[in-house]
């Protein structure tokens, strides 16, 4: 949990104290008075990396020249301390008085989970949105994970750029050899990160599922799913690799041609669906908001699984839900025990009391 908040320059806060309680605490006040940068100050001190900007320069209160984050956090008996200063051209992330190369060794020490009206992106969006969260999800079951898609990722990059030279110049630095490298690493580690993805859906599809069933009251089931973009069904790791040679051995005159790679796991989805039908295209708004919940939840129960309890963070998620899946909400809420934050113009509508509250002025 996270116990004490010092926020300096960060969009529209220029100085802010905040002491939290344990339980839930609610952060109120009209619409862009800064109630939401108090959410994302508290993700990215948790996850290192914010869950509304790409760059973290973007957080930056205009006309200022850094923002500064400081937080104490708290877990089993255990205190630490971190800080980040972040100017137009510089990052500084500190824990315990030591340097991090990167935000991003914050990661997997106290997991934070936001939920948000965007949610909706989780069902409606590209299939780039759902990799997203599958991928920070299978961050939470190990430190290897991260490790894997890291290093997919770098690949998956070099040889990109080796493919846009080649179809620039009809030749690139390496040559046909580096090509075959890259190519054999990218096998390899898109191996590794399917076998991953696969195990993860596994594991979270019958909680999604069950989620999904509290929230609308069992009156319709969904079904959830990795989707592959090489292989259909799940065969095994050797197979995968099988596969993925092959299709990459089939597609190189169109990725030298296009100047890309075509396919594999960075192309992936995972697919959810009701009565047998994809939920982006036929699931309805009430539908989608439920699924997009359960998704969520599904993401603090796999944190609490392998790491801890996650801070529960509420970005006015209960403003579009009906009495009913505004109950339910709050009931597994309540059923969590993980240290909450909410955001919301009027605390006074929330479906429980806070333990502490914090008001925002105009």
């Amino acid at each position: 949990m996270i116990s004490k908040l010092w926020v300096e320059n960060v969009r529209s806060l220029v100085s802010r104290e905040f002491e939290f309680s344990p339980g839930i605490n609610v952060v109120s006040g009209p619409n862009g008075c800064g109630k939401t940068s108090v959410l994302e100050s508290i993700h990215l001190l948790s996850q290192g990396f914010s869950f509304r900007a790409k760059e973290l320069k973007e957080l930056i209160r205009w006309n200022s020249d850094e923002l500064v984050l400081r937080g104490e956090f708290e877990s089993s008996g255990k205190k630490w301390s971190r800080g980040l200063g972040v100017t137009p051209r510089k990052v500084n992330a500190r824990q315990n008085g030591e340097d991090l190369r990167s935000p991003t060794g914050f990661f997997g020490c106290c997991p934070a989970v936001i939920m948000q009206p965007s949610d909706m992106e989780l069902l409606r969006g590209a299939p780039d949105v759902r990799r997203r969260w599958l991928d920070e999800i299978l961050c939470f079951r190990s430190a290897g994970n991260g490790a894997t898609l890291k290093a997919y990722k770098r690949v998956l990059q070099q040889r990109n750029q080796w493919l846009r030279q080649f179809k620039q110049d009809g030749v690139a630095v390496g040559g046909g050899e580096l090509f075959s490298v890259l190519t054999e690493q990218l096998v390899d580690l898109g191996a590794k990160l399917w076998d991953s993805r696969v195990n993860l859906s596994k594991e979270i599809s019958p909680i999604i599922t069950g989620y999904y069933r509290k929230l609308s009251g069992g009156v319709d089931e969904i079904t959830c799913a990795y989707k592959s973009s090489i292989l259909k069904s799940m065969d095994g790791t050797d197979s995968f690799q099988e596969a993925y040679r092959a299709k990459l051995v089939e597609l190189e005159p169109a990725e030298k041609a296009l100047g890309m790679t075509m396919a594999g796991p960075h192309r992936d989805d995972l697919d959810l669906c009701i009565s047998g039908y994809g939920m982006r295209s036929v699931g309805s708004q009430g539908q989608c908001r439920s699924a997009a919940i359960a998704m969520r939840f599904a993401a603090v129960e796999v944190a609490s699984r392998y790491l801890e309890k996650p801070i529960l963070l509420l970005d006015d998620i209960f403003a579009e839900l009906d009495v009913d899946r505004r109950n339910a909400v709050a009931g597994l809420i309540r059923d969590k025990e993980c240290q909450v934050v909410i955001a919301t113009p009027q605390s006074e509508e929330l479906p429980f009391a806070a333990d502490k509250e914090f008001h925002f002025k105009a």
